[in-house]
């Protein structure tokens, strides 16, 4: 065999590594490989309802933390409102690709109660609940309510006189509403609530003095209350929220039994494979464990709610039947 020279042979060793680092680098450096399963095509997320919103506002959070993450190729989020977010779950249901999902919550639990739609959310796989979001009552910078007392004392004397603008029908901000309704003795079919197909709408309607009051998740309306055109009342939390402490909470304002919380998740289409439904589940509980999505919850006042894809399908069910006799106790279906 001829031999290579000494200068021969260490260039081929030089290359040779240059090549392994290369191939080192392809492997774990920088960006990491897409998830293996639907991700790894790139997918698409539904949103039921207008962009601005929660749920909008979620979905959009995890386009980002999904692609820079390297957990999905690519993902595109199109808006499809309507009827609280039925209209959307009654197309998404006919599908069968595991690369397009939803994002969806508690409201549209309601919604499709309230709107006596022909399917339920459980109809679609749930995958994983990620995020909670507390309501709070905002109102106009300045409104002669200067706390939720005021508001409620108003509704109390005349429940038509002063409309509170909602994000949709029978949704959370309907439920929570109809629960602080009650909390001064007023039945919640008595009070007028204005809805409009989500939180945008709701800020829109306050801004130009269209209603008296809205309820919303705080992110929704954060923007404004910073810039000092809207006012919170008060959250529906029993502590303080940690994006902003200085918001009354509903205990702090005389009303501990009306302590309440939304939820969001992701979903995909009924009848996925269970290879498929198995790695969207891993998917989306590395992107829940990421620091980039814990950042999210903190600059959005979301709270870690996260359930895997078999505890979230056996809660949605308890979800929605809870969600029938809530409903019913107040009017809204």
């Amino acid at each position: 065999m001829r031999k290579l020279s000494k200068n021969k042979s260490v260039t081929l060793l030089a290359a040779a590594l240059i090549g392994a680092t290369a191939l080192t680098a392809c492997g774990t450096g920088g960006a990491a490989e897409p998830a293996a399963g639907p991700l790894a095509r790139g997918a698409s997320i539904v949103v039921p309802s207008d962009p601005g919103g929660g749920y909008d506002q979620t979905a959009r959070a995890m386009e980002k933390v999904l692609t820079e993450e390297g957990i999905a190729k690519r993902v595109q989020v199109t808006n499809t409102p309507g009827a609280g977010g039925t209209v959307a779950l009654s197309q998404y249901v006919q599908g069968n690709d595991a690369s397009d999902l939803m994002v969806a919550g508690k409201a549209l639990v309601g919604a499709v109660l309230t709107n006596k739609a022909d399917n339920k959310l459980s109809e679609a796989t749930p995958i994983a609940r990620l995020i909670g979001e507390y309501e709070v009552v905002v109102v106009p910078a300045e409104s002669e309510f200067e706390t939720l007392e005021d508001f409620l004392t108003a509704l109390e004397a005349d429940p038509g006189k002063n409309p509170i603008a909602i994000g949709n029908q029978g949704g959370v901000d309907h439920q929570w509403g109809g629960v602080l309704a009650q909390e001064v003795g007023v039945k919640p079919t008595d009070v007028n609530f204005v809805t409009y197909d989500g939180g945008a709408e709701v800020t829109t309607a306050m801004l130009g003095d269209r209603v008296a009051a809205g309820i919303s998740g705080y992110a929704e309306f954060a923007e404004q209350v910073e810039a000092g055109k809207l006012k919170v009342l008060a959250s529906s939390s029993d502590t303080p929220l940690e994006v902003n402490p200085d918001i009354p909470t509903i205990a702090d304002a005389g009303y501990p039994d009306a302590v309440f919380v939304n939820w969001r998740g992701i979903f995909a289409p009924p009848g996925i494979s269970a290879s498929d439904r198995k790695a969207l589940d891993e998917a989306f509980k590395t992107m829940n464990d990421s620091e980039a999505w814990a950042e999210v919850r903190k600059t959005n006042g979301w709270t870690d709610e996260y359930l895997g894809t078999d505890d979230f399908e056996a809660q949605l069910e308890k979800d929605e039947a809870e969600a029938e006799t809530q409903l019913q106790e107040l009017g809204l279906a």
